[in-house]
């Protein structure tokens, strides 16, 4: 009977112990494995959207919290030290799910560039107008007061032929994307 309970109190604080390393380890990499993730995932977008910059906008990320639960990354683009732009993702819902984009904004808020992150479009159909520079550089340089829709729900963006639903999405995307810049500028320090 003893030599049970020894057996127990033993495999408790190995256990114990193998718990809490595993924890220690985890909470003492989880920003450099996020950094990780987001210079494969993240990087290549920012640096389609962005003229050019040199500082390292994903280690330089803020966190923006937006009410209760909604948080924002903002990867800020510098250059000489000057705020050049910031650049976060959005959203719009697609034909196959939701089309995420990165939108890349001056600090007036000035559209510098749009890139498709993530989609789940017809490919050869909807990716007609999430892989089309054409279509997405429309959106350049378009500002807080411009109507961005679709010409057909009278914006100033064509639409791709036969990727409507695709081009309705994407340009969803940038509308909520421009309304949340308002929303996060002010937390943006240059």
């Amino acid at each position: 009977m003893r030599e049970i309970l020894k057996l127990i109190v033993v495999l408790t604080a190995f256990c114990a112990v193998s718990a809490f390393s595993l924890a220690f380890v985890k909470e003492a990499t989880k920003d450099r494995i996020e950094y990780q993730k987001l210079k494969m995932l993240v990087a290549p977008a920012v640096k389609a959207v962005f003229p050019s910059y040199d500082n390292d906008p994903i280690m330089e990320r803020i966190k923006v919290k937006l009410g209760k639960k909604q948080i924002v990354t903002v990867f800020p683009a510098k250059r000489g030290g000057k705020l050049i732009g910031i650049g976060y993702e959005t959203m719009g819902s697609g034909h196959g799910g939701p089309v995420e984009v990165m939108l890349a904004l001056s600090p007036e808020g000035k559209i510098l560039g749009v890139k498709v992150v993530k989609h789940a479009e017809t490919p050869g159909i909807g990716t007609k107008a999430t892989d089309s520079e054409e279509f997405l550089s429309q959106f350049k340089g378009k500002g807080l007061g411009s109507k961005i829709a679709l010409t057909a729900a009278g914006g100033e963006i064509e639409a791709v032929s036969g990727a409507t639903e695709s081009s309705a999405a994407i340009t969803e995307a940038v509308s909520k994307g421009m309304e949340l810049f308002l929303k996060v500028k002010d937390q943006i320090k240059g």
